[in-house]
């Protein structure tokens, strides 16, 4: 088949054209990895290799009727499902529309394909209505989990799944794939690829969206500003947090991670390493402040939120948990 398009996870790419080859690709297939690493990007390709009309070496061959209902969102032999919700829950009432999706006949191809993002964040009752149609799928059923972890995911459901796990990308991938493919100048494309984390997806929206930039921006000046509250104004932030609706919380997490990261590289002799060198002098001070014991502590207790959040926890409480035990800076 022709190569697809989609950066690194070379050995997933096999894997996944060869099934489509044989006419062997298992009814439910389980991608995981971190967000923007490049999960849905590759689900897209393998749902669009099942339903293309095209030369089956040519699979998607992006130009085909099918292909093209496809881009535009509206074949109807594929459904697409994600949290209503930017930092939402799915909900059973979601997995209940894909069930009876699923049992209907396929409409334009030999297949259905059902693609359920962010599952890691499914409720219990809807991992668990999930399971039947996992159990029998109809034969020319398709389903496509997308999630960050599958260890946080009900094991009958991970068993009944062939896995697909994405790991971040070599930096100098993400790097030259900035470069030559969306001509980021080689200064932003660095910084981009090494803030990145090796997540593809977000060096990308990061590089063409400006919005998208700003939000890291503002992330790490709340992080700098929190560590100068009192607990009363940490109330406030975390209220502040949730109740806006252009902060997404996971990311923000994420984003506070790599500000704490960046100290304790500073901390232990590796201040060339920091990526967020725009703030060099701040991440110092508080590298200065903040005890080297605080800093991994502090570290722990963002991915704790982190997973916290990915339980469906309490937003909110979580949060508060969160700001209250930040060090002062």
């Amino acid at each position: 088949m022709k190569p697809w398009h989609i950066v690194g996870h070379e050995w997933a790419v096999r894997q996944l054209q060869t099934a489509i080859e044989h006419d062997e690709v298992p009814h439910a297939l389980l991608i995981s990895g971190p967000d923007n690493v490049g999960k849905m990007t590759l689900a897209r390709l393998v749902a669009g290799a099942l339903l293309c009309k095209g030369q089956a070496d040519e699979r998607p061959c992006g130009v085909c009727l099918a292909c093209r209902k496809l881009a535009s969102g509206n074949h109807p032999d594929l459904m697409l499902v994600e949290p209503e919700e930017e930092d939402g829950a799915l909900k059973i009432d979601q997995i209940r529309a894909v069930e009876r999706f699923l049992a209907l006949t396929p409409n334009e191809s030999p297949r259905k394909i059902a693609l359920i993002a962010a599952f890691e964040r499914a409720t219990i009752g809807a991992a668990n209505a999930l399971l039947k149609t996992l159990e029998e799928p109809p034969a020319y059923a398709h389903l496509i989990l997308l999630a960050q972890d599958a260890d946080g995911l009900l094991p009958t459901i991970v068993s009944r799944s062939q896995q697909i796990v994405l790991r971040p990308l070599a930096t100098a991938t993400v790097e030259q794939a900035l470069r030559e493919q969306w001509n980021v100048p080689a200064e932003q494309a660095t910084r981009l690829a090494r803030i990145s984390g090796g997540r593809i997806g977000w060096a990308i929206r990061a590089a063409t969206d400006v919005v998208y930039h700003q939000r890291m921006e503002n992330a790490l000046a709340l992080l700098l500003d929190v560590l100068h509250q009192d607990l009363p104004a940490r109330f406030d932030t975390a209220q502040a947090l949730i109740r806006d609706a252009s902060v997404n919380v996971s990311e923000t997490l994420e984003y506070w991670l790599t500000g704490w990261r960046d100290v304790l590289l500073i901390q232990t002799g590796n201040a060339e390493r920091a990526i967020h060198q725009q703030h060099h002098t701040t991440l110092t001070q508080i590298a200065q402040h903040v005890p080297l014991p605080a800093t991994v502590s502090t570290l722990k207790a963002v991915e704790g939120c982190q997973e916290a959040l990915q339980r469906n926890a309490n937003a909110q409480l979580a949060l508060e948990n969160l700001l209250l035990n930040l060090p002062g800076g």
